[in-house]
C-alpha cells in the first residue's frame, strides 16, 4: 500500500507486499553500491516531521485497520532514535490494530547505533530489520563499494540480534564473479554463521543497465 506521491520509485522487500510503505527518507544515504540500481534518480533527504505527520494522517483515513508498516526508503535507521520512536508512536496511535513495523537497515547506520538504542527501537515497535549482507568477502565488498568490511557487517548484524529485533538478511549469488567466486561463497557463509540471522535470502546477481557493475561487464 502506498499513499505518497513523492519523487522517485518505491522499493520494498517482497514480504512487505501488504504493508503501508511510509517513506521517512527519500533515497539511500549511501547509494554507492556498484550493483544496485535503486534510488539512482533521487537525491537523498530526510523527510520533515510535518511531511510524515500528513502521510500518517492520510493513511489512517484510507486504512484505519492497518496492521503493517514498512519504513522506507533505503535505510530508515539513518534517522535519530528520537525521531524514529516519535514516528512509531504516531503510527501506533493512528492505527490501533498495528502489529508490525519494519525497515531496511544499512550496515553503517546500524553500526552508529548502540545495542541499547536498537533495544529502544524494539520496545517502540520495530520488529524486523532487513540487512543486505551481499557478501562476506572483504575483496568483494570493496569491489562493489558496500562501504563496510566483513568484520563490520558481523558487528552490525550481531547488534540487531542482541537487541531482540528479528533480522532478515540478503546475500547475492555471483557477486564475486568468476575470479572471486570461491572466496565470496566461503567467506559469506562465515559471516552468515557469525551473525546467525532469523532469516536469510539468497538472491541472484542481476546486472542492471546503468549500474557501474554492468558498465564494467560490458
Amino acid at each position: 500500500m502506498y499513499i505518497d506521491n513523492a519523487e522517485g520509485m518505491v522499493f520494498r522487500p517482497p514480504s512487505e507486499a501488504k504493508s503501508l510503505i511510509l517513506r521517512v527518507t527519500i533515497g539511500c544515504s549511501h547509494n554507492k553500491c556498484t550493483f544496485c540500481s535503486m534510488y539512482k534518480n533521487v537525491k537523498f533527504r530526510v523527510r520533515t516531521m510535518e511531511e510524515i505527520t500528513v502521510l500518517i494522517s492520510r493513511a489512517a483515513s484510507y486504512y484505519p485497520g492497518l496492521r503493517r508498516v514498512f519504513l522506507a526508503d533505503g535505510n530508515a535507521l539513518v534517522l535519530s532514535n528520537d525521531k524514529l520512536v516519535t514516528i512509531m508512536k504516531m503510527l501506533h496511535d493512528a492505527f490501533p490494530k498495528l502489529s508490525r513495523i519494519t525497515c531496511y537497515g544499512g550496515p553503517q547506520d546500524i553500526l552508529r547505533k548502540s545495542v541499547e538504542e536498537l533495544t529502544e527501537l524494539k520496545q517502540a515497535g520495530l520488529q524486523i530489520i532487513y540487512l543486505g549482507i551481499e557478501s562476506g568477502d572483504d575483496e568483494t565488498l570493496t569491489f562493489v563499494n558496500k562501504g563496510v568490511t566483513a568484520a563490520e557487517m558481523i558487528v552490525a548484524g550481531q547488534k540487531v540480534v542482541a537487541a531482540g529485533i528479528k533480522l532478515s538478511t540478503m546475500i547475492i549469488l555471483g557477486l564475486g564473479g568468476k575470479k572471486m567466486s570461491n572466496q565470496h561463497a566461503l567467506n559469506t557463509a562465515k559471516v552468515v554463521n557469525a551473525i546467525n540471522p532469523d532469516m536469510l535470502s539468497a538472491l541472484t546477481l542481476m546486472l542492471h543497465t546503468g549500474t557501474p557493475l554492468r558498465q564494467a561487464a560490458d
